[in-house]
């Protein structure tokens, strides 16, 4: 009796689900960029992956952190949300929101299965494609997302699948039906969508508020009253078989007391031992369970620390700085870098801890935990294994280095840029870095970049006076820019002035501050030498006189000529006149595909080729 209930039940819901999705499909042909508001320019957005792809792969494609990279499962499937800054855009005359990653094209690769099969269907085509999609060729992917002015919302990118509704979709993302359609107006037919069509959804970041009654009970009526009828049914059907189930129940019981009465107090003894049993198994379980915390590293004990660094081997010292040494370790199975500072630099010691457990992309350099104690403070990083950039800028071949070729310095300078615009743009609260250099930009093992050291980050606000005084000069010789050492003033111009001493170095190889004709006693910075050679009457001439030998000749000018604009931009005496670090992202991210494309012309001649997607 009981199993025909069941059977009837789930009968009943799965009769009632299939009328509730049925509906004749019209499969959409174009997807619609997210229009930009005149008061955001930025944010936080997800892109929903549903592609089957690892953890890791979705990091390689979307250039992202693990951590920014969420699982949930919907429709018994494991799919991901991906958070992504998403940023107002102007793509060959289409301005909306929109993330940009970077691809390396396969043999066979075209445009629709790229975004397809890797992108869920998310990116923008902005025409040419099918004749450009050349194997070997990075090319720019415009992925779509959106912003909302709704603090207690962020919009999540979705391509339908199969079986989907607006409601299962909303249930699933924490949306209302009618925000989702009030967010694609294409939706002409209430409640209807169709596999492939490109969709929006407000997620509610705690969960789905409940709309006034006066609203949600017009603009839904009939879909909230099936839903309702049919839930009644089931919980009357489910009432009847529970009657039905305690009834014959009781008389089995009746009846087996009457032969047996020491039967039935046996049994209601053992069941409630059992019942015991199981509560304290599941407190003990529950105890033991591990608590996760957003934005909280791991708190690692001083022995852990001794361990993985063999007691503070010297031979593990990796760097030295003005607040002590950074160790190599090894904690259990993952590589570290471990910062030893003295407990009276704990001032830049909780600086850094509070930037860096705020802040996950995958050009900065991410923060595992930290520890205290013995009058020193612990910083635990991923390992880096290449080192820093001035490593491999000044003097490589003594270093143990082989110099970086053209196309490399571009990509290095694209990721450098991102994680700038990161801690400008995308985190919840502004950063200003205050020390951008190249002994803090690192190299992981495929020569991409991230952002080091956030020992002197300074909060600011977002409005566009925002700016600060420092109680002391703060930041490094050769990267300061004049209202800094003039007046002690730090905005994030100041952070894009350093960047710029960055770029020039890159084209020139030379350090920030130089001896002037070998005199020790004269210095002379980058600075002043991109100036001079924008006021010459041929700057491209005098450029060329100061390009890195280590380049050997190997190069396109009018990009390096670019890279040097965009240098001498970043330098502006006046802050004002300085760009924007996203602006500079967009810039160097043209140079690179540009670089890119004359390095494939050449062949892949070994004297030039940067080896960035061979790992070198």
């Amino acid at each position: 009796m009981a199993s025909w209930c069941c059977i009837l039940i789930l009968y009943f819901l799965f009769s009632l689900s299939t009328n509730l999705a049925s509906g004749a499909p019209t499969q959409l042909t174009k997807i619609f960029p997210f229009p930009c508001s005149d008061h955001i320019k930025t944010c936080s957005a997800f892109l929903y992956q549903h592609n089957g792809l690892s953890k890791q792969n979705i990091t390689n494609f979307y250039s992202v952190n693990a951590s920014a990279i969420e699982r949930i499962s919907y429709d018994d499937r494991q799919d991901y949300l991906v958070t992504v800054p998403c940023t107002c855009k102007n793509i060959k005359g289409t301005v909306g929101y929109f993330y940009e990653t970077s691809y390396k094209l396969q043999l066979h690769d075209t445009f629709q299965n790229v975004s397809n099969d890797i992108y869920s269907g998310q990116v923008w085509k902005v025409g040419g494609e099918e004749a450009s999609f050349q194997a070997g060729d990075v090319v720019t992917m415009h992925l779509l997302c959106g912003c909302v002015e709704d603090e207690e919302k962020t919009v999540v990118t979705y391509t339908v699948q199969q079986h989907d509704t607006l409601s299962s979709i909303g249930d699933s993302l924490s949306s209302q039906v009618s925000d989702i359609e009030n967010l694609n107006p294409y939706l002409t037919t209430p409640q209807f969508v169709d596999v492939g069509w490109l969709i929006y959804v407000p997620m509610f970041k705690n969960g789905v508020s409940a709309l006034p009654s006066s609203t949600a009970g017009k603009m839904h009526k009939t879909h909230k009253w099936t839903v309702l009828v049919g839930i009644l049914s089931a919980v009357t059907v489910l009432s009847i078989c529970t009657m039905m189930m305690f009834i014959l129940r009781r008389n089995r019981l009746q009846r087996r007391a009457k032969e047996d009465p020491a039967a039935i107090s046996k049994t209601f003894s053992t069941k409630k031992t059992m019942s015991l049993q199981k509560q304290y198994m599941y407190k003990d379980h529950t105890e033991d369970m591990p608590v996760f915390e957003s934005e909280r590293q791991v708190i690692y004990s001083l022995e852990e620390i001794a361990e993985a660094t063999s007691n503070f081997d010297e031979s593990r010292i990796i760097g030295q700085g003005g607040y002590g040494s950074v160790y190599y370790g090894r904690i259990g199975k993952q590589e570290v870098a471990i910062k030893k500072m003295r407990s009276n630099k704990s001032k830049e010691f909780m600086a850094e801890l509070k930037v860096l457990c705020k802040i996950h992309h995958i050009n900065v350099v991410e923060l595992l935990g930290y520890a205290s104690g013995d009058d020193h403070l612990y910083l635990v990083y991923e390992y880096i294994p290449n080192g820093s950039l001035n490593e491999h800028l000044h003097q490589p071949m003594l270093k143990g280095h082989k110099p970086l070729s053209w196309t490399t310095r571009t990509q290095i300078a694209v990721d450098t840029a991102r994680g700038i615009e990161y801690i400008h743009d995308h985190t919840k609260s502004r950063y200003v870095h205050r020390d951008i250099k190249t002994s803090n930009i690192l190299l992981d093992e495929a020569m991409k970049a991230k952002v080091a050291d956030f020992g002197l980050a300074k909060l600011v606000g977002r409005t566009n006076d925002d700016e600060f005084l420092a109680t002391r000069l703060v930041g490094t010789p050769g990267y300061l820019p004049p209202e800094s050492v003039k007046e002690l003033q730090i905005t994030i111009k100041t952070d894009v002035f350093a960047f710029g001493v960055v770029l020039a170095e890159l084209i020139t190889g030379k350090r920030a501050l130089i001896r002037e004709n070998g005199d020790p006693n004269k210095m002379k910075s980058l600075i002043s030498i991109i100036h001079e050679i924008f006021q010459d009457e041929d700057p491209e001439s005098a450029l060329e006189s100061f390009i890195d030998e280590n380049l050997k000749g190997s190069y396109p000018m009018e990009d390096i000529y670019k890279m040097a604009e965009i240098a001498d931009w970043c330098l502006s005496e006046n802050a004002v006149n300085r760009p924007e670090i996203r602006e500079v992202v967009v810039a160097l991210s043209q140079i690179r595909t540009s670089s890119t494309e004359w390095e494939a012309s050449l062949g892949g001649d070994s004297m030039v080729f940067s080896g960035v997607f061979n790992g070198r």
